[in-house]
């Protein structure tokens, strides 16, 4: 029961940090506090709409929970980005920190609503054709709600992390060919990271192999020549890897 409320609260806040917020309201939230306000309230209304099918009104009062906890760290954010930027101080090592620590705050907090969740003997029962409906496709609700988490994870927020975690180490490039190469090796990372979650959840542990092969393969050129992108890519690669699969045991 434990990992099935996570879970669900996890998917909401996937949805409501990364999905629904766009690069442009991130930087809003930075500069307004107008801003924060209607990120949390977006935030509140995914985590609302994903909870619909399973409502009650204990679960009805986590979601409000988690939603006034999010809307607490973001004005901290906002308050202590403000005051960093104002002695100019805002470098790219503290960007990364504070995208961290923000994080690990909220899934902090989802983790001690799932055990008050569970300690008030919170049900989650979803709605009849729900059921129904996934009986009839041969598939369980639990496992469903898991690898839409899974596939959401490692698209957008596993982007976004291994940007944050790379970005002091990046090596420099001008703004037309660090555009291309964004734009490519975020739909590649993406793709990468989808095979390798299936090959993980058929047991094809060894078919890894040819993936991160192939993938060198395509860089092999800029790699072989340019010591700096190499260090750059191989962290890329091994922080991709691990963000699979620690992604793998949500499945």
């Amino acid at each position: 029961m434990f990992k099935e409320y996570f879970v669900l609260l996890l998917l909401g806040h996937i949805l409501g940090d990364f999905y629904i917020q766009t690069n442009k309201m991130a930087q809003k939230k930075e500069k307004s506090l107008k801003w924060v306000l209607i990120h949390c309230l977006c935030y509140g209304s995914v985590m609302l709409m994903i909870s619909i099918p399973i409502i009650s009104l204990k679960i009805a009062l986590a979601v409000l929970v988690a939603a006034i906890l999010h809307l607490v760290i973001d004005v901290i954010k906002f308050v202590y980005i403000l005051l960093k930027t104002k002695k100019d101080k805002i470098t790219l090592t503290i960007e990364r920190n504070i995208f961290f620590v923000d994080q690990a705050l909220h899934f902090v907090c989802l983790f001690g609503i799932t055990y008050w969740g569970i300690r008030s003997d919170v049900s989650i029962n979803a709605w009849k054709i729900i059921k129904d409906f996934l009986e009839a496709a041969g598939v369980s609700e639990g496992l469903t709600i898991s690898w839409v988490l899974a596939l959401l994870v490692i698209h957008k927020p596993a982007n976004i992390v291994i940007q944050k975690l790379l970005m002091i180490y990046k090596p420099e490039s001008n703004d037309e060919e660090k555009k291309k190469d964004n734009n490519a090796g975020r739909f590649i990372g993406t793709v990468e990271r989808v095979t390798m979650l299936i090959f993980l959840s058929i047991g094809q542990y060894s078919a890894i192999g040819l993936v991160l092969t192939a993938k060198s393969i395509a860089r092999y050129d800029k790699i072989s020549k340019e010591k700096d992108f190499a260090e750059y890519y191989l962290l890329g690669t091994l922080i991709s890897t691990i963000i699979v699969i620690v992604s793998s045991f949500i499945i």
